[in-house]
């Protein structure tokens, strides 16, 4: 403990016990691996851009929103509410939201309104999700087509 700074050595002794496990004792044990990613992390706008994103994928409904939309080019929000068991007006707020956020994009055609992915990456980004998950998605969405 003698060779921490000054304000960790406080926490420790402040602390004592309750010190995570998974908090370096010391300010910076690898300065050589630390010294190249400095100013390469995401800034806190760009941090709360990422989060509002996921924030929005987070949301079961819109999850199902945009996995449908993966196996089309696009759908009728009349259509689009039919497949995914939703009224109407539900659906067309989780689209408002998905929209004001530049997960989906929408085309008019006189009194119709279409829906599609806004672009591949976020088709890219929900087909990792579904890989990261693992097979356990892959059987819930075979099984709703059986």
């Amino acid at each position: 403990m003698a060779s921490a700074p000054w304000h960790t050595a406080g926490m420790i002794r402040a602390y004592g016990a309750a010190l995570s496990e998974d908090r370096c004792e010391t300010e910076c044990i690898h300065p050589e691996q630390v010294r190249p990613l400095l100013g390469r992390t995401l800034s806190g706008q760009a941090a709360l851009r990422v989060g509002d994103l996921f924030g929005l994928l987070a949301d079961p409904t819109r999850a199902r929103i945009l996995h449908a939309l993966t196996l089309i080019d696009e759908l009728c929000v009349c259509d689009l509410a039919l497949l995914l068991g939703l009224s109407v007006s539900g659906l067309s707020h989780q689209l408002r939201l998905l929209r004001d956020r530049d997960a989906v994009a929408r085309r008019k055609s006189g009194r119709i309104v279409y829906y599609r992915l806004a672009d591949e990456h976020v088709r890219r980004l929900l087909t990792d999700a579904l890989v990261h998950v693992g097979e356990g998605v892959a059987a819930d969405v075979t099984d709703q087509t059986a």
